[in-house]
């Protein structure tokens, strides 16, 4: 098992590519903490219940990881059950689709709340313990729009926030053995594309990905199990895209922008 008896965070776990995440360190042999708002408790007593029946401990820790209490609680409550904190996942986001003019200032901002303030402050409040410990990793989930930016400017810039945080966050953990990397996903088959990309864009999609396909979250989950295990010890600083080949062939703004317009490839 690549991550026996290591104790993890995972932000946003309720659904999606957080909630596969979990369940793939669960089955590498870690312990898990859960964290998402109040608004997904069934989904997440669902998932604790499959994890624990699979032999691993389970921990809820309920609230906005974009609010520094919350971060604090998280940290503080995981370590007060387990003893430390060996991995942090910066799950949580969300991506709103709307151009610049239809964005309004409070979009912006609950967009880079959500999705680049918690991961800074989930990091800020685990990065004391786990220098004390001089180990630990920390993965952030990023976006394909980060590099290529189109529409949904606020979601773009957010990701893109987060690929340099986590160069900032491997520089200043480095030298106290704390690893920071993240997973750029290009389209992946969650519920939240499902709500946002109607079956004929997801058809169009499909036709400029080389592989021919969306990814599935749990591709992102093995993706996540060998970041954060010893086997990736030498990796840090590293954005890893995940999108079937669509950045190399034809940008995720392209695909945007040609589907926006009704054009053809």
């Amino acid at each position: 098992m690549l991550l026996k008896n290591k104790v993890a965070i995972i932000t946003g776990s309720s659904r999606g590519i957080g909630r596969s995440i979990a369940r793939a360190f669960s089955l590498e042999g870690a312990h898990i903490v859960l964290n998402g708002r109040k608004t997904s408790a069934r989904p997440i007593e669902g998932l604790a219940k499959e994890i624990e029946s699979q032999g691993t401990k389970v921990l809820i820790v309920r609230g906005d990881a974009g609010d520094w209490e919350t971060a604090q609680r998280l940290v503080q409550q995981t370590i007060e059950r387990f003893g430390r904190v060996d991995i942090l996942v910066n799950n949580a986001g969300i991506s709103p689709m709307a151009s610049i003019e239809e964005i309004g200032p409070k979009a912006w901002d609950e967009v880079f709340r959500i999705n680049l303030k918690s991961a800074f402050l989930c990091s800020k409040a685990v990065l004391p313990h786990m220098k004390r410990r001089r180990s630990g990793a920390i993965l952030n989930i990023s976006s394909g729009s980060a590099k290529s930016g189109g529409v949904g400017a606020h979601y773009a810039a957010s990701k893109g926030g987060v690929n340099t945080f986590t160069k900032s966050l491997a520089f200043e953990g480095g030298p106290y053995g704390i690893r920071a990397n993240a997973i750029s996903p290009g389209p992946i088959a969650t519920e939240m594309a499902d709500e946002l990309f109607a079956p004929d864009r997801k058809r169009f999609l499909e036709s400029v990905i080389p592989l021919g396909r969306l990814g599935s979250p749990e591709e992102i989950a093995d993706a996540a199990v060998f970041l954060c295990s010893n086997e990736a010890s030498f990796i840090t600083g590293e954005i890893l895209e995940l999108d079937g080949g669509l950045n190399f062939y034809k940008p995720l703004s392209y695909a945007g922008q040609r589907w926006k317009s009704g054009g053809s490839q």
